[in-house]
């Protein structure tokens, strides 16, 4: 379930995780690291992450990677 806040789109990092094409995974091992915050928890107590968030830092990511 995507979550919103005006502009602002929360999701579970498993949701997350197929608009990016990476694992829910790791999604959790950023925000362990700090690279990314949960920002709420959804009815079934699931952490929502920002989307603007998880875009920001996988771009990081790939760019470091040198991939484009």
């Amino acid at each position: 379930m995507i979550v919103t806040d005006g502009l602002e789109q929360k999701m579970t990092a498993v949701e997350a995780s197929s608009v990016f094409n990476v694992t829910a995974a790791l999604i959790r091992k950023w925000a362990s690291l700090g690279k990314i915050h949960a920002v709420g928890m959804d009815m079934r107590g699931r952490k929502l992450y920002r989307l603007i968030d998880i875009a920001r830092y996988e771009k990081e990511t790939r760019q470091a990677a040198g991939r484009s």
